[in-house]
């Protein structure tokens, strides 16, 4: 091909891409992505409107060739030859909007700083959500943040590999959960298990407490097994009934008939779902009793807000031997 020809295809493909009538295709490409946004943000979040709009690879293709095209149309139409000043300045004012968006999205960070009345400080919290491994061997710890973008809608990707102390490992992200709710479902091959529900520092709280566990909520040592344990409030599974015994009197009140009754230290008295036991600033209630059950987590609400809970699933690999990783927390920090 020679080279006239390919300079002909050239220009033909500039007049194409930043012709005045290209300049305003991508300025309706751009309102309407900026619309369609604000739908996303309101039913998803903004890590979904970030992840399909605003910090898209299209997005950022849209811009620069928007950008690109001002630039030729000024050096195209002569406008500082002919000193159309006006014309100028408005076009040169989108350049420099587009190289600003341009800055902070590459060299920029986002954050809170909290600065109280009459005080300084010098840390900020990034709003930026962070996966945060630590990893031990050999009595050595190791630990290390990736940057990571994660949303409801749009696809989530994680998979890296990293030698730590002359191993390999390889992490894969599986599963996304936002807003993360546990639930017990019936399984023939499950084991018992209780939801508790206790009146927390955080308020209402829910556990999913399974057979044999020892564990302190909030302040409440419970012991959930087919043994009496001193010192735990003990639920005894005995045959298919449960029992409630403790060290400390408790009154129970049924939801349902509003009847209750009182009993003293040390008595072995039945257990009843959905009834509020008290003792002292200690209370709880069994909303849910599963024979045999196991542990389900799904999503209660699509939409992540920046106090949002959300789990990650994934799939580690050390030399070959894979496990499964389960890891929740708050959208900004994440750690396994």
């Amino acid at each position: 091909m020679s080279k006239s020809l390919i300079l002909k295809y050239v220009n033909k493909l500039v007049d194409i891409l930043f012709s005045t009538r290209a300049a305003g295709l991508y300025l309706l490409i751009f309102a309407a992505a900026i619309g369609i946004a604000t739908f996303i943000e309101n039913d998803y979040g903004t890590s979904a409107a970030q992840k399909l709009v605003f910090k898209a690879f299209w997005f950022e293709v849209l811009l620069f060739l928007f950008g690109v095209c001002i630039l030729v149309n000024i050096w195209r139409f002569r406008l500082i030859q002919q000193k159309k000043w006006a014309s100028l300045t408005f076009h040169f004012s989108i350049i420099i909007i587009i190289l600003g968006a341009g800055v902070t999205r590459y060299f920029g960070y986002e954050g809170v700083m909290h600065i109280r009345e009459n005080s300084e400080s010098n840390s900020i919290v990034s709003a930026e959500t962070y996966l945060n491994f630590k990893v031990i061997h050999e009595g050595k710890s190791y630990s290390f943040a990736e940057p990571i973008l994660l949303a409801s809608k749009g696809k989530n990707e994680f998979d890296k590999s990293y030698s730590i102390a002359g191993k390999l490992i390889h992490v894969k992200l599986t599963e996304f959960i936002p807003n993360p709710v546990e639930q017990i479902l019936d399984d023939e091959n499950g084991k018992p298990m209780l939801k508790l529900v206790i009146s927390g520092a955080q308020g209402r709280e829910e556990y999913i407490v399974p057979f044999r566990t020892q564990e302190q909520y909030g302040g409440m040592r419970l012991n959930f097994g087919d043994e009496i344990i001193p010192g735990f409030d003990n639920i005894i599974l005995r045959g298919d009934s449960l029992f409630f015994t403790s060290s400390d009197t408790w009154s129970r009140m049924v939801m349902a008939t509003r009847e209750q009754d009182t009993f003293p230290a040390n008595s072995i008295s039945p257990l009843k779902t959905r009834a509020l036991y008290s003792s002292g600033d200690r209370n709880f209630v069994i909303s849910q009793y599963q024979q045999r059950g196991i542990l389900n987590i799904e999503s209660k609400d699509r939409k992540i807000k920046n106090e949002s809970m959300v789990a990650l699933r994934l799939e580690c690999d050390i030399d070959g031997s894979k496990q499964d990783l389960f890891s929740q927390g708050e959208k900004e920090k994440l750690a396994i």
